[in-house]
């Protein structure tokens, strides 16, 4: 005889998924009404209690979400490893870059309207230097298992600065013109064209501009 769960158990499973989802809506409702006031207005002609009174929710849900409200224009990720995939990662002994770009495309989401985003900063570009330290932040967990993992910091710190670019130029690609949706794809084609846009610079050696 099958076994079926109990009626209570599927009960509190609905229950726990519609949390969910209203949860993961309130977020996005916060996110889209910050971005679009900070983006007409500017960070200082915007508050908190204005983004909360358009989406309908009190302050202390709004902090339940996000720290700042340009957090919430941002909306970047962050970056949650399990133990598991960290360890595999320390583990590991490939090449340090293409790991880490694969532990970052399975940890987490590149924001999807980055586009907007830029829009933003194009427009205020006073927030972007809280951008890249929110982006870099949120990054942060993936840079200290790279410097856990590498005999070479300044290498390790060098291989987390491309990554970060090549997240950054993930974002502002336009998804339709992406070769493919995967995200470690889309992370090692940035950093292949990177590579490849390096390869074809001439560097001066520092000794031969002393001649």
């Amino acid at each position: 005889m099958t076994a079926h769960p109990a009626p209570h158990a599927c009960c509190d499973a609905a229950k726990e998924s519609l949390r969910e989802r209203k949860k993961r809506a309130t977020r996005h409702q916060i996110h889209e009404v910050a971005l679009r006031l900070i983006g007409e207005r500017g960070a200082a002609g915007v508050t908190v209690e204005e983004i909360c009174d358009e989406v309908g929710v009190a302050p202390r849900t709004f902090f339940n979400y996000y720290p700042t409200k340009l957090d919430a224009a941002f909306d970047i990720p962050q970056t949650d490893i399990p133990d598991a995939s960290a360890e595999r990662f320390l583990q590991a002994d490939g090449d340090l870059l293409s790991d880490a770009l694969a532990l970052v495309a399975s940890s987490t989401e590149l924001p999807g309207d980055f586009l907007r985003i830029k829009a933003l900063l194009h427009e205020h570009p006073d927030l972007a230097f809280t951008f890249w330290k929110q982006l870099i932040g949120r990054l942060k967990p993936v840079h200290t298992l790279m410097e856990q993992r590498s005999d070479d910091p300044p290498s390790a710190r060098l291989a987390f600065a491309l990554m970060v670019v090549a997240a950054l130029s993930s974002m502002v690609r336009p998804r339709e013109q992406a070769d493919t949706n995967s995200s470690l794809d889309r992370l090692l084609a940035e950093v292949g064209a990177m590579k490849a846009l390096l390869g074809g610079i001439d560097v001066p050696h520092p000794a031969e501009d002393a001649q």
